[in-house]
């Protein structure tokens, strides 16, 4: 009789010890979390942004003809992406700077000036274009009417300029208004 307790004592160990690893099976598979939904980013969203090296985000204005400009049109050249506005002193400094950078050698360096006015804190586009011919400006003057891209670049100080490569990356950003001899020296280290 021993012997058949004993005999049926095992038997329900095995069994308890059989539902216990299967539950555990079933409760682990439960605890599982549904990554079906989650939404992975390429490498190429991870790299776009505001920081050196990044790719400069992209963007359509109108100039201030009425022509349609994209950032990403100009893969291939250089950018000097300069924010300013009509009412700021320190750009207004810059722009015979940049003007006769633009005249002498955007040519040479494969480079293309886009000046993006922040329109919503400017006073009319029709004063902008005024100003602009006043100063003689002949680089493309880009209207950012809403401050859409004053927010995507996190413009807080005017003038801000981001160098920009020909495959569409930050290599520098400077604050503060620029002279030529200084978009000549950031133009030879873009690459």
């Amino acid at each position: 009789m021993k012997k058949k307790v004993f005999g049926l004592l095992l038997v329900a160990a095995l069994i308890v010890f059989a539902l216990t690893n299967f539950l555990k099976s079933k409760i682990t598979e439960a605890e599982k979390i549904d990554t079906s939904y989650t939404k992975v980013e390429t490498k190429e969203t991870e790299k776009n942004g505001l920081e050196i090296g990044q790719y400069a985000p992209d963007f359509t204005l109108k100039t201030l003809e009425g022509k349609k400009v994209k950032l990403s049109d100009y893969r291939g050249k250089k950018v000097i992406l300069n924010f300013w506005a009509t009412w700021c002193p320190p750009c207004k400094e810059e722009i015979p700077h940049m003007e006769k950078y633009y005249k002498s050698l955007n040519k040479k360096d494969n480079v293309e000036i886009l000046a993006v006015n922040l329109t919503s804190s400017d006073k009319s586009k029709e004063y902008i274009k005024e100003f602009a011919e006043s100063y003689d400006i002949t680089y493309p003057i880009l209207l950012d009417k809403e401050g859409e891209q004053q927010k995507q670049y996190e413009i807080v100080t005017i003038p801000t300029t981001f160098f920009i490569n020909e495959a569409g990356q930050i290599k520098q950003k400077a604050v503060g208004p620029m002279d030529k001899g200084m978009m000549e020296n950031t133009m030879k280290i873009l690459k």
